[in-house]
C-alpha cells in the first residue's frame, strides 16, 4: 500500500503538540534520552537536546520543530554527551528494530509479523509502532537485558550487541520472509521486477536494520512525520495485520501511555552468541590452534575447598546476584561438578536469594551451549567480587589469580595429606658401618634366615648351621 505524502501546516503542528497528555507522554518516554527535533524540511535542530519538562514540547514546536526523535541509548545526563564520554554516561540502551519497505506498507507488515512472532517466542517485553511512513519500529526495552554478559557490563556493549541480535534475527526470518513476499506478490518475477537477482535476499525489498551508530535516533511514539503528516502511533502486536495508515491520521486515534514491558533476553543473547560462535568456527582454517581447557583437576572438588568469595556467594548476598550467578555456574563447572549438580545447586541458590528461576535456567542453557568451559572472572575483576563485598581474602588468595586456583591448590593439598605414603626403613646397624666383606657375610646370613624361616626353622637353628 503506497499513500500520498502530505505536508502539515504550522498551525496543524502547533495544535497537535499542544495537547497536555501528548506532551507528558513524550516527556516520560524521553527521560534519560537525548531528544532531537526536526524541522519540516527534515533538518535537525541543535544537538544534544532533551526534554526537561512536558512544556518543553511546546517550546521546541514554537522554535520550528515538526517531529521528535529519541535516542536508542539511555544516558545519565543527555546534555553532557560528547565523543569522549559516551561509555561513562550511557546507562543502557533499547534494541530498536527498524523495518522500512520500499515496496509498500503491506510488505512491511509481513516482516513485522515475522519479527513479532520471533520476539514472542523469546518472551521479550517490547512495543511496536508505525514509523509514520512505510514501516514499523519494534522497541525491546533495556529492562529485558542482563547487567553483565561475559565479564562485561552490558551497557557498554553498544552498538555491537544490538548489531549481533539484529543479524541473528535476520538470519532466522530470512527464508520465511522471502517465501511470504513471493507468495504475496504471486511470483519471484513480480517481486523483483526488472532487477536481476544474484541471490534470494528478501532484505533487498524490505529492509530490517542491522547497523547502528552511536547516538542513533528513532521517531518517538506519536511524533508526526514531516513528509506524510501521519503520526507514529503504537500498534497492538496482535493487530499488526489489521493496521492501515488511515489510523495514523490526526484525529483518528487517542493518546495512551507507553508501558515499559519487562522480559528476559538471556536466552536470545545466548542463542545469538552460540550461533555466531558456530559460524566463526566454520570459517576458521582447519589448523586453528587448540583452546586451553578450563578443567585443571581430574576429580570433583568439594565445597570444603572453596575460596571465601564463593562461600560468601553461596551463603547469600543482596547485591550483584545476577553477576554472581555467572560466577557460581562457571566456578562449579571448573570444579568438575556434573551439569545435574550445577543445575541443582544454582536453582537452590536462586530460590534462597530471590533470583528468578527463569533467569537461572536461561544462564544454564547459555553455558551448556558454549563450545568450551568458561572460567569464572579473575580475582582482579572487582565488579564480581570487591564491588559486591564478597572478597574476604585468606593468605592463599595472595598467591592466585582466579578462584578456581584456590580450590585446585587446596584440594591438591588435601589429596597429598590423605595418601599416607609409606617410608622405607633403613637396615639397622650397630656402631660404624661394616666393612665390605662383613656386609656380604651378613647379607648371606639374613638371606639364609629368611629361607630357613620359610621352612619352619628358627633363627637359632640357622645360626648353628652357619
Amino acid at each position: 500500500m503506497v499513500f500520498m505524502e502530505r505536508t502539515l501546516t504550522r498551525q496543524e503542528i502547533i495544535k497537535y503538540y499542544s495537547d497536555p497528555k501528548l506532551q507528558r507522554i513524550l516527556w516520560e518516554f524521553g527521560k534519560n534520552r537525548e531528544v532531537a527535533t526536526r524541522r519540516l524540511d527534515g533538518s535537525y535542530m541543535a544537538r544534544p537536546s532533551s526534554l526537561m519538562y512536558p512544556m518543553d514540547v511546546t517550546g521546541q514546536v514554537m522554535r520550528g520543530a515538526a517531529s521528535f526523535h529519541g535516542s536508542v541509548e539511555r544516558w545519565s545526563d543527555p546534555l553532557q554527551i560528547s565523543d569522549k564520554n559516551q561509555n561513562e554516561l550511557r546507562i543502557g540502551f533499547d534494541w530498536v528494530i527498524d523495518i522500512d519497505s520500499a515496496l509498500g506498507l503491506e510488505e512491511a507488515k509481513i516482516a513485522a509479523c515475522l519479527i513479532r512472532d520471533f520476539l514472542e517466542r523469546y518472551g521479550l517485553g517490547y512495543f511496536v509502532k508505525f514509523s509514520g511512513r512505510r514501516g514499523f519500529h519494534f522497541c525491546i526495552f533495556w529492562e529485558n537485558f542482563p547487567e553483565v554478559i561475559d565479564y562485561k557490563e552490558t551497557r557498554i556493549l553498544y552498538p555491537e550487541l544490538p548489531k549481533l541480535l539484529a543479524t541473528f534475527l535476520r538470519e532466522k526470518i530470512k527464508e520465511g520472509l522471502w517465501n511470504r513476499l513471493v507468495e504475496y506478490k504471486g511470483s519471484i518475477k513480480a517481486l523483483a521486477g526488472e532487477e536481476a537477482l544474484t541471490e534470494l535476499d528478501p532484505f533487498k525489498f524490505v529492509e530490517v536494520e542491522k547497523d547502528w551508530s552511536n547516538r542513533h535516533l528513532f521517531r518517538m511514539p506519536y511524533s508526526l512525520h514531516e513528509k506524510t503528516g501521519l503520526a507514529a502511533i503504537p500498534v497492538a502486536p496482535k493487530s499488526l495485520e489489521k493496521f492501515f495508515p488511515e489510523m495514523a491520521k490526526i484525529g483518528n486515534f487517542g493518546f495512551e501511555e507507553i508501558e515499559i514491558k519487562e522480559g528476559n533476553a538471556e536466552r536470545l543473547i545466548g542463542d545469538a552468541y552460540f550461533w555466531r560462535s558456530k559460524k566463526l568456527e566454520a570459517e576458521k582454517p582447519k589448523e586453528a590452534p587448540k583452546t586451553r581447557e578450563a578443567v585443571m583437576f581430574k576429580d570433583k572438588i568439594m565445597r570444603d575447598n572453596f575460596p571465601p568469595c564463593i562461600e560468601k556467594i553461596l551463603s547469600g548476598i543482596k547485591d550483584g546476584r545476577k553477576r554472581s550467578a555467572f560466577t557460581l555456574i562457571t566456578f562449579l563447572r571448573g570444579c568438575n561438578w556434573t551439569w545435574a549438580e550445577v543445575e541443582e545447586e544454582a536453582l537452590k541458590w536462586a530460590k534462597e536469594n530471590g533470583v528468578r528461576e527463569g533467569f537461572i535456567k536461561a544462564q544454564l542453557m547459555w553455558h551448556k551451549k558454549q563450545p568450551q568451559s568458561i572460567l569464572p572472572p579473575n580475582c582482579e575483576n572487582g565488579m564480581f567480587y570487591k564491588d559486591i563485598a564478597v572478597c574476604n581474602p585468606l593468605p592463599l588468595c595472595q598467591k592466585i589469580k582466579n578462584p578456581i586456583n584456590f580450590a585446585v591448590i587446596k584440594a591438591g593439598r588435601g589429596e597429598e595429606k590423605g595418601k599416607g605414603k609409606r617410608k622405607r626403613r633403613a637396615p639397622k646397624t650397630l656402631g660404624k658401618a661394616l666393612p665390605k666383606v662383613a656386609r656380604k657375610r651378613r647379607a648371606g646370613a639374613v638371606k639364609s634366615k629368611k629361607a630357613a624361616k620359610g621352612q619352619g626353622v628358627g633363627i637359632k637353628g640357622v645360626e648353628e648351621q652357619a
